[in-house]
């Protein structure tokens, strides 16, 4: 009798270990749901560009906020364009204004993020631009439009394309061009070197750096990309910059954006 109380015990001890066992588990196994949300960020950018500098903060910040990141570093905006347009993944990418016509792939309602800043674009020139015979060679980016450049600077410039903003720094620092048409970041850098002057633009259009995304919802990633950009690492790099911030409402900022990127059209 005492064996069978003994067994009986036992097997009561075993069954609720295994019952305690079970609800552990279903307590403790995160979900499907509880997953981490991938999300793909393309980076246009070349390394010492504002667009690789701005595609790296975004994509610590997305892994700090638990976003489980697949990163695509493909380094030529308008490879990154097409991948960006054929994706059926939830994506997102910097982006400027002054690409829209060029690259085809303008604002929406669907694609919007956000509004990141905006600066005028600087026109650079060395202490010695005076003194060159023949055409002033002229550093731009890649994807500004050659025909809108020529309408500001006439036709006496040759036009020396370089891969992103710090490459047109290293140009005109080791002599390679007489001007550089930039962003106001780098163009502070040139100032400070003392080996020439920038101005403002008052003729080319402001450019806007933009974040869009496809095959999410732009106004949930809004708020956390938003909250990234409120971040030490970005609010140092603009201020370093003097970069200017128009945040607004989803609608103004998109608005604006829209308004001023038709100014891109040559």
């Amino acid at each position: 009798m005492k064996i069978k109380q003994s067994g009986l015990l036992i097997a009561s001890i075993l069954a609720a270990i295994f019952l305690v066992s079970i609800f552990v588990e279903v307590i403790f196994t995160p979900s499907k749901a509880e997953s981490k949300t991938p999300i793909t960020i393309i980076n246009s950018g070349k390394a010492g560009g504002s667009f690789n500098a701005r595609t790296q903060m975004y994509m610590e910040g997305l892994i700090a906020a638990g976003y489980d990141v697949t990163y695509e570093n493909i380094g030529k905006i308008s490879q990154a364009v097409k991948i960006f347009k054929d994706t059926d993944k939830p994506t997102i990418m910097v982006y400027a204004n002054n690409q829209v016509y060029k690259q085809d792939l303008f604002h929406t309602e669907q694609n919007f993020i956000l509004l990141e800043y905006q600066q005028p674009l600087y026109i650079c020139r060395t202490n010695k631009w005076q003194f060159k015979i023949g055409k002033l060679t002229v550093a731009h980016g890649k994807g500004y439009d050659p025909k809108l450049l020529i309408d500001l600077l006439g036709d006496d410039v040759v036009l020396v394309p370089y891969k992103n903003s710090g490459a047109m720094l290293k140009g005109i620092l080791g002599g390679d061009v007489d001007m550089m048409i930039n962003n106001q970041g780098k163009s502070f850098k040139y100032m400070a070197s003392g080996q020439g002057t920038c101005e403002p633009s008052n003729k080319l259009p402001i450019m806007q750096a933009t974040v869009i995304g496809t095959n999410l919802d732009v106004q949930l990633i809004r708020e956390i990309l938003y909250d990234i950009t409120m971040s030490v690492p970005f609010i140092d790099y603009h201020l370093s910059r003097k970069l200017f911030r128009p945040s607004s409402t989803w609608s103004h900022e998109l608005a604006i954006v829209q308004s001023l990127e038709k100014e891109w059209k040559n």
